[in-house]
């Protein structure tokens, strides 16, 4: 069964809420602990605290065999956004281009996908210019940005709307999650 698009998720069915819970907790907390909390089945915690655990973001408190029921411990908080990690404690790089190329927009003022991709692209992650192009075309849709024939693209001041950039989902839309809302819709078909 595949995911729900982000923006007809729960907030307690993300990442994001068991990262808050973890940080309200002042004592060791365990998997189920999480779980009824935010309201998510014990796997899908287990997994993400796994993952902290094996990045450096938690330790186990206690000696339990048992990863269930084990109780753990916050020993680095980063902050309010939830770490991206995998079950091994590697970072999910996806969406990293994305992230680059909206920081660059705010920057640039004025750009065009080439100039997007070459300010966006850092030693650890290239920005391709086909996907600076697929960005602002679809950006520009949305009302992000205006196009300049002459100069290429311009982020319009009031579209910044925080540091998370909108994502393009496979269903053609812009979700935007500063705002937690999709902002556009490709709408086919219709009555003449």
């Amino acid at each position: 069964m595949s995911r729900k698009p982000v923006d007809q998720q729960q907030p307690s069915e993300c990442r994001q809420a068991v990262w808050d819970e973890i940080r309200t907790c002042n004592s060791p907390f365990s998997v189920s602990d999480i779980a009824k909390s935010v309201r998510l089945e014990e796997s899908t915690v287990r997994d993400y605290l796994t993952g902290l655990m094996n990045a450096g973001y938690l330790k186990r408190s206690g000696s339990f065999r048992n990863f269930s029921a084990a109780n753990f411990v916050l020993i680095n908080d980063t902050g309010n956004d939830a770490p991206r990690v995998r079950k091994d404690g590697t970072p999910v790089t996806m969406g990293q281009g994305r992230q680059q190329m909206w920081n660059a927009m705010q920057v640039l003022k004025v750009f065009t996908p080439r100039d997007l991709a070459f300010n966006a692209t850092t030693d650890t992650h290239t920005v391709a210019e086909s996907e600076a192009k697929t960005y602002c075309q679809a950006l520009c849709k949305a009302g992000y940005l205006s196009d300049r024939p002459a100069a290429g693209y311009m982020l319009i001041p009031a579209m910044w709307t925080g540091p998370h950039p909108p994502q393009i989902q496979r269903t053609k839309q812009v979700y935007d999650p500063n705002l937690k809302k999709v902002v556009w819709a490709r709408i086919e078909g219709g009555a003449e």
